[in-house]
């Protein structure tokens, strides 16, 4: 690995360089991420499904899923009744309108999708342990600050998203026509 004058870089530069080592580290264990997804039975479908499951704390309908992927009601009903029978995912009455069936993850469904999350490049002991202890401040400092900004970022985008919830059609949670 090449040496980087950290110091004497510019934000711009420090941007390209801590893309470029991104870019290494998610190279270097790509075997780590494979690996769990293929050991799955699941379509891309079915795990698209599941990952949209998994971010809507109310679960959804299926009429609103086949819209989020653009696929026919006919094909979104045979994605959950496949996901349905994987124990990934369940029907459950909405309890505000005993018509709407929403779907929800299963607690098998979300601990296949954690383990998959789990195989992501992360940071990990044995190498940090071999830094120095003022990059390893650094690093923190960095990454706090990092996380901070992300954290700011889905705060605002949450509250944009409830904002527009509060227009949207119940069953299907799109805006009001």
């Amino acid at each position: 690995m090449e040496s980087f004058d950290v110091d004497a870089a510019d934000q711009g530069a420090l941007l390209d360089e801590l893309l470029r080592m991104q870019a290494v580290m998610e190279t270097t264990v790509v075997p780590e991420i494979v690996e769990p997804l293929l050991s799955l039975r699941l379509t891309m479908q079915q795990l698209k499904v599941l990952g949209i499951l998994m971010t809507e704390p109310d679960g959804s309908t299926v009429q609103g899923l086949s819209k989020t992927l653009g696929v026919s009601l006919a094909t979104m009903s045979g994605i959950v009744d496949r996901l349905t029978g994987h124990d990934m995912a369940t029907r459950v009455e909405d309890p505000s309108d005993h018509r709407v069936r929403r779907v929800l993850p299963t607690a098998r469904g979300r601990e296949v999708m954690q383990e998959l999350l789990a195989a992501r490049p992360q940071l990990s002991r044995p190498p940090l342990e071999r830094l120095d202890v003022e990059d390893l401040r650094a690093l923190t400092r960095g990454v706090g600050a990092l996380l901070r900004v992300m954290q700011t970022e889905a705060a605002a985008a949450e509250a944009a998203s409830a904002d527009t919830r509060t227009d949207a059609d119940p069953t299907t949670l799109e805006p009001k026509r």
